[in-house]
């Protein structure tokens, strides 16, 4: 499930709430992990991907009140976009540091062949494999807006980030995808990645 919250009051008052559902959700039966980014150009917009094993086990927590008490809660201080997407390619070779600025997202909206999108997609992961500093990457397609994608491109440390951004490959597929999608490519600042526990 993919959330991009624009917090509509105090931000250090959302993170505060939102550390609390973050807390609970580690403990229900059948999630996976969570990622919590926030965009460097517009502090007030939060992008939160929580990883379900499967369709089933989220439907059976959106319908107990602990669940619903803490989405009511922060519903009150956000404007929502919500999303579901599945993970069709994804390459882990370490972690981003929480507190960097060194994740990329990539909204991508397909305008033509889908295939050139997820094609362009493995090349620039294999890539980015290659170079220092890359902690993996994760393509996303939604299961509700047929001709959507977002990835996640994220580095050990921002400094990482910064220096892949200044050899323009990111940029370069965006290019090379355009004759059938429109890639917008956001910066952000990790702020959590958490697996729940084993013993969960």
């Amino acid at each position: 499930m993919i959330h991009r919250f624009t917090v509509k009051g105090n931000t250090e008052k959302f993170e505060r709430e939102f550390q609390d559902y973050a807390d609970y959700l580690l403990h229900v039966p059948g999630f996976d992990f969570l990622v919590t980014v926030r965009l460097l150009d517009r502090p007030e917009v939060y992008t939160h991907l929580g990883h379900w094993r499967s369709l089933h086990s989220f439907v059976s927590a959106v319908h107990d009140e602990p669940y619903l008490d803490r989405v009511r809660r922060l519903g009150a201080m956000v404007e929502t976009e919500a999303d579901q997407a599945v993970s069709i390619a994804r390459t882990v070779l370490g972690e981003a540091r929480v507190g960097e600025d060194s994740v990329l997202l990539l909204r991508i909206q397909v305008h033509g062949d889908w295939r050139t999108v997820e094609s362009a997609f493995g090349v620039l992961a294999a890539e980015l494999a290659r170079r220092p500093g890359h902690g993996g990457s994760d393509l996303l397609r939604s299961t509700l807006h047929a001709r959507r994608y977002q990835a996640l491109l994220w580095w050990r440390d921002g400094a990482s980030c910064a220096a892949t951004l200044r050899s323009g490959i990111v940029q370069e597929f965006a290019a090379r995808v355009a004759p059938a999608a429109v890639v917008e490519v956001e910066r952000t600042r990790h702020l959590a990645y958490r697996p729940q526990s084993p013993l969960d």
